[in-house]
């Protein structure tokens, strides 16, 4: 009995250590592909920014707003991301699921304000 419980116990440390590190794996990727969108993201804020230079009255200063709005869900973007890998392993597929739509929210109303 003494035997089949220590053997149960190993086994399941050593699923929960498998676990572990491809959750760290994943997390691993997701920052990295993560940070490639943000740089995109930057790309086109300095577009959105150029866009701006070149308006004037009220649309300039609603643009101006916008862009604001676009920098702080950025920098959201970002905690967002170093919080992510804080998360348990039992939460990190929901984490990685809100992450990556809000990044993708992002990009779009980034791309909705360029045009």
């Amino acid at each position: 009995m003494k035997n089949t419980l220590l053997v149960t116990f190993i086994c399941l440390g050593s699923i929960s250590a498998f676990g572990s590190v491809d959750f760290k794996k994943e997390y691993k990727e997701l920052k990295q592909t993560t940070e490639e969108k943000i740089e995109v993201m930057d790309k086109k804020l300095e577009k959105v920014g150029e866009k701006i230079s070149d308006m004037s009255g009220e649309a300039k200063e609603e643009m101006e707003e916008k862009y604001e709005e676009l920098l702080e869900m950025k920098d959201d973007l970002k905690d967002k991301l170093a919080d992510a890998g804080d998360t348990t392993a039992d939460k990190w597929e929901s984490t990685k699921d809100r992450l990556e739509d809000y990044a993708d929210d992002l990009e779009s109303k980034i791309d909705k304000a360029i045009n």
